[in-house]
């Protein structure tokens, strides 16, 4: 396996922080045991030595892992994980050997979410993959009160030419990417097609005193590293389906990021569900910290969370329960297709598009 550079050496520092700790620990007569741990805290104490090492071994009980690269097609392969860079580079080397294939234009990218702000809602959404078409279940006048797929047209002006929004579009600029993580991470931070209004740091302002962010305007590159944390989160968010190799070098980009953390204790998600969590604080105004969520058994991406205030309560949170690619809308992976007099068309709505500002 080829580790980017910078990522050994990160790696390396922290476990011979531990070592030279647990050495000095092991020599000391019991006199001094007491002596000995204050050393090993103060070692774990220190700017280059992770806090959540420690806390980290409760990864450690997830020693099988599967691959997979936007939840599809998981691999078989066995780690140990006790820091974040274990963590984040055990998730990179499985999500390198998903599956790579793209796609049909006619095929659909199923999705399960639950997103809560901070009430909790779940939808079951299909998009086709040329980005023309969206589905979800529910009711509407055309299905005359009984439940349904109901399939709509995609207007061309709600397409601001951002990640995730036309999923093959974000897959062509996903694959033009580098795979070296440094490289990665300083694209991603410059090009306005990664910005998805995760980054709480301030929007620009053009004078006055109306600090409002207008949707259609771009924010500048993400020069600071909660910025990029951002913008990582937003693409494991987003994309749908990611190439293998990027997906991988996302993980190890996260992973040179200063301040990403590994929360020492397991987190439910969304859905309920325990998970590992990487963390970021801003150490803003607004006491932000985002965090991303992986499956604690197959490091695959689950959801993320963005607190304020220090508090949960204060948070909006959203997790992937599944996702997969299907031929009709309506249909869930490795289901049977639906039966095509429950699939309504609706009709498109009357939408006035938006007034562009000079």
């Amino acid at each position: 396996m080829n580790t980017p550079i910078g990522f050994k050496e990160r790696l390396g520092a922290e476990l011979a922080a531990l070592e030279r700790a647990r050495a000095d620990r092991t020599e000391q007569t019991p006199t001094s045991r007491h002596e000995a741990q204050a050393r090993v805290r103060r070692v774990l104490a220190q700017p280059g030595v992770r806090r959540t090492v420690l806390a980290g071994l409760a990864a450690a009980a997830a020693a099988t892992i599967l691959a997979t690269t936007g939840g599809l097609e998981p691999q078989n392969r066995r780690v140990h994980a006790d820091t974040v860079a274990q963590v984040l580079d055990a998730a990179a080397v499985n999500a390198s050997k998903g599956p790579g294939r793209e796609p049909g234009l006619r095929q659909w990218i199923y999705t399960d979410t639950v997103t809560c702000e901070p009430a909790c809602g779940h939808l079951t959404s299909w998009i086709r993959y040329d980005g023309q078409q969206g589905a979800s279940v529910g009711k509407s006048f055309e299905t005359k009160g009984r439940t349904a797929v109901l399939v709509s047209e995609l207007p061309d002006f709600l397409k601001r030419g951002r990640v995730g929004e036309e999923p093959r579009e974000t897959w062509q600029v996903l694959s033009q990417l580098p795979t070296e993580p440094r490289e990665l991470l300083a694209r991603v931070s410059e090009d306005p097609f990664f910005d998805g209004g995760l980054d709480p740091s301030p929007p620009p302002t053009h004078g006055g005193t109306d600090n409002r962010h207008d949707l259609t305007e771009e924010r500048p590159p993400a020069a600071t590293p909660g910025a990029r944390f951002s913008r990582i989160l937003n693409i494991l968010q987003s994309a749908p389906n990611i190439p293998p190799e990027i997906n991988a070098a996302l993980y190890r980009a996260l992973a040179l990021i200063p301040g990403t953390e590994l929360v020492g204790t397991s987190i439910r998600d969304a859905a309920g569900r325990p998970s590992l969590a990487i963390a970021f604080d801003f150490h803003d105004q607004l006491r932000t910290r985002e965090y991303l969520y992986l499956d604690p058994q197959t490091y695959a991406y689950r959801g993320y969370r963005m607190d304020w205030n220090g508090e949960s309560r204060f948070s909006n949170s959203y997790a992937r329960a599944s996702t997969g690619v299907v031929d009709h809308p309506g249909q869930v992976p490795g289901g049977p297709a639906p039966d095509p007099s429950n699939i309504v068309k609706m009709t498109p709505p009357i939408m006035a598009p938006p007034i562009k500002k000079h």
